[in-house]
This record gives structure tokens, sequence and C-alpha cells, in this order.
């Protein structure tokens, strides 16, 4: 995966770059090394974890909005 669609990715599942860091507790300078112009290569993994975040994301709202429903009949 080319840097652009990585960054692509991210905005779709609502994170910029300082997130991803934090949240995979990989360093920034490395992030930012993909961009390279010489390789602009993402690690492969990457697009398959940023997918099922966003899944992930996507469920707890889903069970969030359900256990508001159940808490409003109780």
């Amino acid at each position: 995966m080319k840097y652009k669609n990585f960054e692509d990715l991210l905005l779709d599942v609502g994170l910029d770059i300082y997130d991803f860091s934090n949240i995979t507790n990989i360093p920034l300078p490395t992030i930012k090394g993909w961009s390279a112009k010489r390789t602009n290569k993402v690690p492969v993994w990457v697009k398959s974890y940023l997918e099922l975040y966003k899944e992930n994301k996507e469920k707890k709202l889903i069970i969030k909005y359900l256990e508001e429903k159940i808490d409003e009949k109780n």
C-alpha cells in the first residue's frame, strides 16, 4: 500500500498519524518514514488493522445505541 492510501484509510477511520502511533505504539518517525520517496510503502498488515479498527468502532456504536434503547424501556 502506498502512503497516500494509508492517509486516506486513516481519514476514513477518523484517525491521524499521531493517533495511529499511540494506538499501535509505533514511533512517529517510523510512520513518517513510510512516506519516503524511495520506498513509499506501508507495511502490509496496516490495511487490515485499520479495516478491523473501523469495523470494531462501528460495532461499538451499534452496541451503545442498543444499550441506550434498552435503558429507555426499563
